[in-house]
């Protein structure tokens, strides 16, 4: 007895593959993104299984069979290469021909070869080789995929159609199908309100399709099984038509995440995400999802998917180029500011070695000029003292305005009008006038003033006093207008 079990994963293929043409608007979560970012990144790991069980079945094709069984290993290698190489598929299902020996075994090997003749965009030889299945009556067993396989045929021919004509005609075909599969597969199965489903979407009934899914959802799980991204897509496409994008999205990433998982190369709902996130401005996502489906649907040679991922594949790659090139014109601009500003710095700095140099030989200069003027300060203050010592005060008023004529008048000046600067007969300075003397001159230690004028500390404290009271403004200024002069 020939083992079909297989093919009810196949019917769900199928109608997956005629949903591929219709794409999703909308947006998902950040952590669904990154969940599928980590799957592209690591799908080269989901691929291991299913190589792992072709090296299997291909091993016991090299042990001794019956030509049923190797029929029958021949109808698993298809089953395992489908959706993930194209080619070797269609090794496996030309050598399942060659073996067929039943008309069971002829009429499921001639749309096995349908199928991968429709998969590969060839829809005349498509229908030539399901029509050479119903030379004989078609076995009942047969007739769930035979409905699927045409179905899907006049779905993808619609799709495809350039005139209004065309697409009634294949649309009315593509309906009569629809309602066949919904006969041959019994009420509240997958496939079942699976096309309904896609016969209300048809009928522009949004809300009954999303309530037939749901409602399914509701009763059977579906997260993580093999139906999962055929439901997720199907959502995606009501979703896109009612307009709800960010629900869209969503279902789309589900089922491009379960695609991954599951080692399925040629799908559509990564390929439509990347349009999405391209038309919302996320160029780098739109791009790399598109990149791989470019990768996938060229490893595993499916054509028809590579031809439609190609139309796109342009657009997005030169959206992307040119951010890349925006992006490498801010970062030259970035990188030429920066070497501006860095060179700006640099002279900024040298500036101000510079000056700190100078400021440092002039602080140098100042410092000996400081030292000199100490000195010479320390020495006329010796001189004066030895010359206070070796004099009457009448002739260091003698002396003092011979050099300084002006010294009287220049003091009253700095003066209020009412001060009081009363000489003796015969003395040409006062007390308050000969302290004032030896501030001009530089000696501001009251002490030394003492010492020179001979008077007492207190007589100079008070002396000094009185002239600050009487000065014009600021009193704490005096001293120093009065060495200045």
């Amino acid at each position: 007895m020939i083992d079909i079990t297989h093919i009810r994963p196949l019917f769900l293929y199928l109608i997956g593959l005629l949903l591929m043409s219709c794409g999703g608007e909308g947006g998902t979560e950040e952590a669904l993104l990154e969940e599928l970012d980590r799957c592209i990144e690591e799908r080269a790991a989901y691929y291991a299984p299913r190589e792992h069980q072709v090296d299997s079945l291909q091993a016991l094709l090299a042990e001794p069979c019956s030509a049923n069984e190797r029929f029958e290993l021949y109808g698993r290698l298809v089953e395992t290469y489908r959706s993930y190489n194209l080619d070797s598929q269609l090794y496996y299902t030309e050598q399942r021909m060659l073996l067929a020996r039943t008309p069971f075994e002829k009429q499921v090997s001639l749309l096995n070869y349908a199928e991968v003749m429709m998969r590969s965009g060839m829809y005349h030889e498509t229908i030539l080789y399901m029509d050479s299945a119903l030379q004989r009556p078609l076995d009942p067993v047969l007739e769930p995929y035979y409905s699927h396989l045409r179905r899907t045929l006049y779905g993808l021919m619609k799709d495809f159609a350039i005139t209004e004509r065309e697409q009634q005609t294949y649309s009315a075909i593509t309906q009569h199908y629809r309602e066949q599969m919904m006969e041959v597969h019994p009420a509240g199965s997958f496939l079942h309100e699976l096309v309904r489903a896609d016969y209300l979407y048809e009928q522009q009934l949004y809300d009954s399709a999303l309530h037939v899914l749901e409602t399914y959802e509701q009763v059977h799980h579906v997260e993580g099984q093999y139906e999962e991204p055929v439901f997720a897509v199907t959502r995606a496409q009501i979703y896109r038509a009612i307009g709800n994008r960010e629900k869209a999205k969503h279902y789309l990433a589900i089922s491009a995440i379960a695609d991954l998982r599951n080692s399925i190369r040629e799908y559509i709902a990564l390929r439509e995400l990347a349009v999405l996130l391209y038309e919302e401005g996320d160029i780098d996502r739109a791009f790399h999802y598109m990149q791989c489906a470019v990768q996938d649907a060229m490893s595993g040679c499916a054509r028809v998917r590579s031809i439609e991922t190609s139309i796109l594949y342009p657009v997005v790659e030169d959206a992307h180029l040119k951010l890349m090139q925006k992006r490498q014109y801010w970062m030259i601009a970035m990188i030429v500011s920066v070497l501006v500003i860095a060179a700006m710095l640099i002279i900024f700095l040298a500036y101000r070695n510079r000056q700190h140099r100078r400021l440092a030989l002039l602080n140098s200069r100042l410092a000996l000029s400081n030292e000199a003027l100490r000195q010479s300060n320390r020495i006329k203050t010796v001189y004066i003292g030895r010359y206070m010592k070796m004099t009457t005060l009448s002739d260091f008023d003698d002396a003092f305005l011979e050099l300084f004529p002006d010294f009287v008048t220049q003091v009253k000046d700095l003066l209020v009008p009412e001060a009081e600067l009363r000489i003796k007969p015969k003395e040409r300075l006062n007390t308050d006038l000969r302290v004032l003397a030896l501030i001009h001159l530089g000696v501001t230690d009251s002490r030394q003033i003492a010492d020179f004028l001979r008077y007492s500390l207190s007589t100079i404290y008070n002396s000094r006093t009185r002239m600050r009271n009487w000065a014009k403004g600021d009193r704490d200024e005096f001293e120093q207008k009065l060495a200045a002069l």
